[in-house]
């Protein structure tokens, strides 16, 4: 899960969908994801590590070397947040890693962290959206996300 995302997601789509729920899903252990939850006030019950990348696989999710360097996508974060933010995602990410070890913070299997995410809403079995990141950054928007749960 990118540590941005997922600050955007907790501060504005958790406040507009009261008494529903909203699942994280990462690269790595369970571990990590109780530390990921930790780290940025998420309930830790709503945060999966997905060690080995079996979810990943499953739902098609892009993978792989060409799928790191993202210069526009690198742009649009620091465009979308302010220096204050970054920081703080930053000292999450190293609280993190001070908690619990590097080691334990990423995947075993290095080439996992070379997955990409996707966003998907779901209302039961019906989807009713989905995105598939194809580079890092290339997150959904949060407006795509709200629209979808209205």
């Amino acid at each position: 899960m990118c540590w941005e995302h997922a600050a955007a997601l907790k501060e504005q789509v958790l406040p507009a969908i009261p008494g529903q729920k909203l699942y994280f899903v990462g690269v790595g252990t369970g571990e990590a994801a109780a530390e990921f939850a930790k780290q940025l006030g998420i309930d830790p019950s709503l945060c999966f590590g997905d060690e080995g990348g079996a979810v990943g696989e499953e739902l098609g999710l892009a993978k792989g070397f060409k799928t790191m360097w993202n210069p526009p996508a690198v742009e649009n974060m620091m465009a979308r947040n302010d220096q204050e933010s970054l920081t703080v995602l930053g000292e999450a990410y190293k609280n993190a890693a001070d908690n619990i070890g590097i080691q334990n913070l990423a995947p075993k299997k290095i080439e996992d962290t070379l997955r990409q995410g996707g966003t998907f809403v779901f209302k039961g079995n019906k989807p009713l959206l989905a995105h598939f990141d194809t580079k890092v950054g290339d997150n959904c928007e949060i407006q795509d996300i709200l629209g979808a749960l209205r």
